[in-house]
C-alpha cells in the first residue's frame, strides 16, 4: 500500500481536490495522510474540513487526518471567543475561517460535526513507511528525539520549528508540515526531502502551491493555483 502525505492545505479546497486527482488517489487502496492545518488563511476552510470528513467516511481505515496548530488554535479560541486564545486565532487566519462558514448577523455557525471531527484529530500517526506529525518530534534534555507515542500531548508536535530536528534527527523517516520549505530550507515551492526527515508544507496560502509525497517511492506531487492569465503548472519528481 502506498501512503500519500499531503502538506498544510489552509483552506485551499480547489488545490486539494486537484492534488488528489494528480496523485490518482484511490480510496480504500491508498493510504492518505493529511498532516494538519486544514483551516485558516485560505478562502474555504469549511470546504476543506467537509472534504476531509467525506474522505474519512469513504475509507475510514485508510485516511488519517492529524491535528495542526491551527486546528488547535481554532478549538481553544472557540472555548472563549473574547479571550487571548481567540485573539491569537483570529490574527492567524481565524477570521478567514469564520467567514468561510458564513454569518447570520454576529453569529457564525460551525456544524457540530465539524467541531467533533476537529477535536478528535490525533497528533501523530505511524505506518510501515514513516512517522507523521504536524511540526516535529520532541527533543529531550539529552538531545534525543522522542517517539511521539511518548509525547502525544506535547505542544511541540504542533508548534515546533526546531533546527536541531531538521539537521540532526536520525531514525525512522518523519514526515511533517508546519514549516514552509521555501522560508526555512531555501527550497521554494518544493518538498524538502532528506534521508530521515521530509517537509511537505510548500506554503499553499502564500505560494499557491500545494504538495504531497508518496511513500515508499518518495515521488513528489505538486499543483499550482490557477491565476488569471497564467496556466496551471503541475509536476512530479522522485
Amino acid at each position: 500500500m502506498r501512503t500519500l502525505v499531503v502538506g498544510d492545505i489552509h483552506g485551499k479546497l480547489g488545490l486539494f481536490n486537484r492534488l488528489l486527482e494528480e496523485m490518482d488517489y484511490c480510496p480504500g487502496v491508498d493510504r492518505l495522510v493529511l498532516v494538519g492545518d486544514l483551516v485558516d488563511r485560505g478562502e474555504d476552510s469549511k470546504g476543506v474540513v467537509s472534504r476531509a470528513l467525506e474522505l474519512k467516511r469513504e475509507a475510514p481505515d485508510n485516511v488519517v487526518v492529524l491535528r495542526g496548530n491551527h486546528e488547535d488554535m481554532m478549538i481553544n479560541g472557540a472555548m472563549d471567543p473574547e479571550g487571548e486564545d481567540a485573539e491569537l486565532w483570529y490574527f492567524n487566519g481565524g477570521l478567514q475561517t469564520l467567514e468561510s462558514y458564513g454569518r447570520d448577523g454576529d453569529e457564525v455557525f460551525v456544524p457540530a460535526e465539524h467541531w467533533d471531527f476537529l477535536r478528535s484529530l490525533p497528533t501523530w500517526h505511524e505506518d510501515e513507511h514513516a512517522i507523521y506529525v504536524h511540526a516535529a518530534l520532541v527533543e529531550d534534555e539529552t538531545g534525543a528525539f522522542l517517539h511521539p507515542g511518548e509525547t502525544s500531548n506535547d505542544p511541540a508536535l504542533l508548534w515546533s520549528r526546531n533546527r536541531n530536528f531538521y539537521a540532526e534527527y536520525r531514525g525512522k523517516t518523519v514526515v511533517f508540515g508546519h514549516t514552509i520549505t521555501g522560508l526555512v530550507f531555501g527550497e521554494a515551492e518544493r518538498v524538502w526531502v532528506r534521508d530521515c526527515a521530509i517537509g511537505v508544507d510548500t506554503g499553499a496560502y502564500l505560494s499557491g502551491v500545494l504538495s504531497a509525497i508518496e511513500l515508499p517511492s518518495r515521488r513528489v506531487f505538486s499543483v499550482r493555483e490557477i491565476l488569471p492569465g497564467r496556466e496551471p503548472r503541475r509536476w512530479s519528481w522522485f
